[in-house]
């Protein structure tokens, strides 16, 4: 059964299966991202299921494929090529996951940021977090966003990101997800110009949510106002009953790393040019958080 993120996710990308008498995996394949993720997957012989998936990521001139298992399933998925790159504490309806890779192209598992991208990381781990949040400048309201204001966000999200992994520029979009699974968040100022957004990706079948789509303007930026997006869907996300949190964050962005250390996020993870965002291809540092009393 595939969630509402995934179905939602098709609307871009290209649903696709795979599979013989040992396995069967549903997988996404997108020209965007040159990328096979794989959605689901069942079977006995997962070896066959990674070469298989291999062939399928070669074929179309991709040159990633990657899926969240169950950590039981790691060692077989490992003799079958793949590699951890990072886990997700609670994913599976408080169960872990590791999120797991293989590469088609050697290009594509090369990392040239790598030196700067663990510096950050020794930057930000190296003083204690601080999960505080400053006031909203005066003028400035955050709400919960509507479909009325899905024509601002995606004109805000046009004006941050040059590419993005999902089409979060696009009013149906928006409209579409913020009334099945995604929670949005923003901020206008006070003037009533959207200058600020995130959203909760939630996932009710195995209880968790991605935190993403963060953008804030320019001249908003060094307002703290990421991290008191941040706590706002930390709330909805505790009324709503979802527990387990993560994030995959732009490997190179100081800002985003920290507002999710700050928060009490553990980094728990590097996936190597996951996707395509702000025109490139991005490594991206897995964070993941349980909220207290609920994982």
């Amino acid at each position: 059964m595939s969630s509402p993120a995934e179905d939602l996710e098709m609307q871009r990308d290209v649903r696709s299966e795979i599979g013989d008498g040992d396995f069967h995996a549903d997988i996404v394949l997108s020209d965007l991202n040159r990328r096979i993720q794989v959605l689901h997957f069942r079977g006995p012989d997962l070896g066959s299921m990674a070469e298989a998936l291999r062939v399928r990521a070669r074929r179309a001139g991709y040159g990633k494929v990657f899926l969240k298992a169950p950590v039981q399933d790691r060692p077989e998925l490992e003799e079958g090529g793949l590699e951890m790159e990072a886990t997700i504490p609670g994913y599976f309806r408080g169960r872990p996951a590791a999120v797991m890779s293989t590469f088609t192209d050697p290009r594509r598992r090369e990392q040239p940021h790598l030196e700067r991208e663990q510096e950050i990381l020794e930057i930000i781990q190296a003083r204690p977090a601080d999960p505080s949040l400053g006031p909203l400048p005066p003028g400035y309201v955050l709400t919960r966003a509507v479909p009325e204001d899905a024509e601002d966000l995606a004109v805000l999200y046009g004006e941050v990101f040059a590419s993005y992994p999902f089409p979060i520029t696009e009013v149906d979009y928006l409209v579409g997800t913020m009334q099945s699974h995604v929670v949005y968040r923003i901020v206008r100022d006070g003037e009533g110009r959207l200058v600020a957004a995130a959203s909760a990706e939630t996932n009710r079948h195995l209880a968790n949510a991605e935190m993403t789509d963060f953008a804030t303007l320019p001249s908003e930026r060094g307002l703290g106002l990421a991290q008191l997006l941040l706590a706002a869907l930390e709330d909805d996300m505790a009324e709503g009953g979802i527990p387990n949190l993560y994030t995959v964050a732009r490997a190179r962005s100081v800002g985003m790393n920290r507002v999710f250390y700050n928060r009490g996020y553990r980094w728990t993870g590097t996936l190597v040019n996951n996707c395509h965002i702000a025109g490139r291809f991005e490594d991206m540092h897995v964070w993941a958080k349980q909220l207290a009393g609920d994982a």
